[in-house]
């Protein structure tokens, strides 16, 4: 139920494309309407116009500072482009609070935004903390420039402030804790999917092809587990830029048979490729969430993941199988021992559901966030 208040939030982001932090830009956007906010996203450079749409169909004014989506080249301009863009979209929205995707430009942002007078800035860290070199930047910014530094994962909030992390505690709030993990979130289906495996099956990826995400690493699994289960599909939902080297890779291997390649799917569709797929892998090098497996446990299916990060707090033994994905050996062997167990993999697909309903699902979410925004707003 909405609350009758018309408080201005302005969602700065430097792209939006059908990437896991946009996506959870729009539970932002959907949890801010539920809580009676008017949300206001503002897009620096590039756009996909299905995340357009998508950010209007759940009742944002969508602002395109680069109408052909294209980043400025140089420091300076990148500065003088976002000064003005900031600078009129402050002038237009009149925004009651500005939260800051932290993304590349992520301080940049921050710093323009306190220059040119906003009250109130959050941020949100969507990245595992440990990949920065220059930590002390975030301190900083969430001692003496926001009012409040969320991270996606307490271990990215360990790294970032190496301190002891917490979960989002108003009381600690009040009392002038500045920063926090907030998990994101997934829809919950109304019931787990069914698919009936008979002689094959198909191992599903849906990420961005990019280097952290260590698809390259699935790849070098695959002829093992193709040496185990010849028929088996490896059906891959996504696009970037390795796309080029990881189907050199799967040629090189010989098991570019073996793969369908689906690249990027609208979310829309995506209950369908999930209802195709009896497990989901995820081979990330970091990950400062891990989306698609809250995504995939939430339908049921089991999730075989790396040990990094974001994922080790989103799943646990009893929801999936977290292992060493740098050793193409040991991680198409956990691969291999799920598919083979039926019964394992019927109790992590309960288990996996489970556990998203308890922790990662959106009326939590929103909950959160409704209080965060309650919270700093009784400060102005």
């Amino acid at each position: 139920m909405r609350n009758q208040h018309s408080n201005k939030v302005l969602i700065a982001i430097p792209c939006l494309m059908l990437g896991g932090t946009e996506y959870q830009t729009l539970n932002l956007v959907h949890a801010l309407r539920d809580s009676g906010y008017f949300p206001v996203v503002l897009c620096y450079f590039e756009y996909d116009p299905r995340m357009v749409n998508y950010m209007k169909s759940e009742g944002a004014e969508v602002v395109l500072m680069s109408p052909d989506g294209k980043r400025p080249k140089g420091p300076w301009s990148t500065f003088i482009t976002l000064w003005k863009g900031f600078k009129n979209a402050l002038h237009t929205s009149k925004p009651d609070i500005i939260h800051v995707q932290y993304m590349a430009p992520g301080s940049l942002a921050i710093i323009i935004f306190k220059l040119l007078g906003a009250r109130r800035i959050i941020a949100t860290a969507h990245v595992p903390g440990h990949i920065y070199t220059r930590k002390w930047v975030p301190r900083l910014l969430s001692r003496y420039v926001c009012d409040l530094f969320l991270c996606v994962s307490q271990s990215s909030e360990q790294a970032f402030f190496e301190i002891n992390p917490s979960l989002y505690n108003p009381q600690l709030h009040k009392q002038g804790r500045k920063h926090f993990t907030v998990y994101n979130c997934t829809d919950i289906p109304e019931k787990l999917l069914q698919k009936e495996t008979i002689d094959s099956f198909t191992i599903g990826v849906v990420s961005r092809l990019s280097y952290e995400k260590g698809i390259d690493r699935l790849l070098f699994s695959m002829p093992k587990i193709l040496s185990v289960f010849p028929k088996l599909t490896l059906l891959i939902i996504g696009d970037g830029s390795e796309r080029e080297t990881l189907v050199n890779i799967s040629q090189e291997l010989h098991i570019a048979h073996a793969i369908t390649w689906a690249g990027l799917q609208p979310k829309e569709v995506l209950q369908d490729h999930y209802l195709q797929m009896d497990i989901v892998v995820i081979p990330s090098r970091f990950e400062g969430f891990g989306l698609t497996a809250i995504e995939a446990m939430s339908y049921g299916i089991p999730v075989v993941a790396s040990k990094v990060d974001g994922l080790m707090e989103v799943i646990d033994n009893n929801s999936g199988i977290l292992t060493d994905a740098s050793d193409p050996v040991i991680f198409a062997n956990a691969i291999i021992e799920l598919l083979k167990n039926p019964v394992l993999r019927d109790q992590m697909s309960e288990n996996g559901h489970n556990k998203v309903k308890a922790t990662f699902a959106y009326n939590i979410y929103q909950k959160t966030i409704a209080d965060i925004y309650g919270n700093i707003l009784k400060r102005i």
